[in-house]
């Protein structure tokens, strides 16, 4: 439920203090064109952003500046106004000639957290601390993120508005649609808003899916599940005052339930970090377990989730990829010119070979990339999410 919580000055609020000028009332405001240079985090990008065709974006949840704390965005002023996640584009089928990886990788912009998010968002500072955990594209419909806002504990649906998918430099607008909240048991209550933890995303033809891992925890459902997102919230979203709502914030809310349950994984088990179409029009998950007798640790697992019906169980589909270290699950999964790739926190390629069709033998999992490297402090400033595959013409 959204709380009331008053902040004063950015100086108050444990906010980076590198790279940002101070005046007589705390941080000068950001008036320069495109982002401020501090959030530029990956020296080793591509310049610009020249790359076309059938390409991965992704978000780095982790922080927008280096110097900065990593549950802090950069503040553009002291209204609530701040630099949110920085987003990029990958090309895993390009090759480079200097053999390296720096060609293929190019930022497209960073969350521009502003008037859009609600006059009410500015003045409780949340936004200091919101993020983008997921993507998911459609072309007619856009890029859409899985949102969470540690300040409120709410998790929700955001549009995402790219103005130039050739620049390197966007001001990504976002517009956030929190979860409709209420007690558990309240058939109107959105079924995604007691999930602990939300963790994919993901266009399937013409529908959006969400995607919760197995975490146990307050007496809350510990199984993952797939929920299906009303496509006509996705068709056109909207806003909607909610009654018991105690700041009346009329730009917060989803109107009504967007969301509900799809199908279920068995208890401790359920999304890693992301979905992705199947080679049929289906869906593909990427699981891990949340106790070693359901998925041994450092595993993640390729699960088919049937969408013919719901309530069918998800089934193992493909490879079980081991060895993971703790904290690197494969958050992110996108198909780029029909070839599976996945890329975990910290940037590890990943390419899943899969068998031919009518095939249940043939699986290779590879890495295909090292792509840390090229980000500025990559122990302080990567914490890759979720992937989607993107057309940019």
């Amino acid at each position: 439920m959204k709380v009331i919580l008053k902040m004063t000055v950015a100086l108050g609020m444990g906010l980076p203090a590198a790279c940002i000028g101070y005046g007589e009332q705390g941080v000068d405001p950001f008036e320069g064109e495109g982002l401020p240079e501090a959030v530029e985090l990956c020296e080793g990008c591509v310049a610009d952003q020249p790359l076309r065709g059938e390409l991965m974006v992704f978000v780095n949840a982790k922080l927008s500046g280096v110097d900065s704390n990593f549950t802090s965005n950069y503040p553009l002023d002291n209204e609530g106004r701040f630099v949110g996640n920085a987003m990029y584009v990958y090309d895993p089928t390009l090759t480079c000639p200097d053999g390296g990886s720096g060609c293929r990788l190019a930022r497209l912009g960073n969350l521009w957290l502003g008037d859009a998010m609600g006059p009410l968002s500015l003045d409780d500072q949340s936004l200091q601390r919101f993020s983008v955990r997921d993507l998911a594209w459609h072309p007619e419909r856009g890029l859409w993120g899985l949102s969470y806002d540690p300040l409120n504990d709410e998790w929700g649906l955001t549009t995402l508005a790219v103005s130039d998918w050739g620049r390197a430099d966007n001001r990504v607008e976002a517009k956030r649609y929190a979860f409709r909240y209420g007690d558990i048991d309240e058939p109107a209550t959105d079924d995604c808003y007691w999930r602990q933890s939300l963790t994919g995303l993901a266009f399937v033809g013409d529908e959006l899916w969400v995607g919760s891992a197995g975490k146990p925890g307050n007496g809350l459902d510990a199984r993952g599940a797939i929920f299906r997102v009303d496509p006509e919230f996705v068709r056109s979203p909207s806003h909607c005052e909610e009654p018991h709502d105690v700041t009346h914030d009329p730009v917060y809310y989803a109107c009504g339930k967007i969301c509900s349950v799809w199908t279920t994984f068995e208890e401790k088990l359920g999304i890693a970090g992301d979905m992705v179409e199947s080679r049929d029009d289906g869906m593909l998950a990427l699981v891990r377990g949340e106790d070693p007798a359901v998925l041994p640790t450092g595993q993640n697992a390729l699960f088919e989730v049937p969408l013919a019906a719901p309530d069918q169980a998800p089934t193992h589909y493909g490879p079980y990829i081991a060895d993971l270290a703790a904290g690197l699950d494969i958050e992110g999964l996108a198909r780029i010119k029909g070839e599976l790739y996945g890329i975990n926190t910290a940037g590890t390629v990943f390419h899943i070979v899969e068998p031919p069709p009518g095939e249940t033998s043939g699986w290779t999992v590879e890495i295909h990339d090292e792509l840390g490297p090229l980000f500025t402090a990559p122990d302080l400033s990567v914490r890759i999410r979720g992937a989607a595959r993107v057309v940019i013409e």
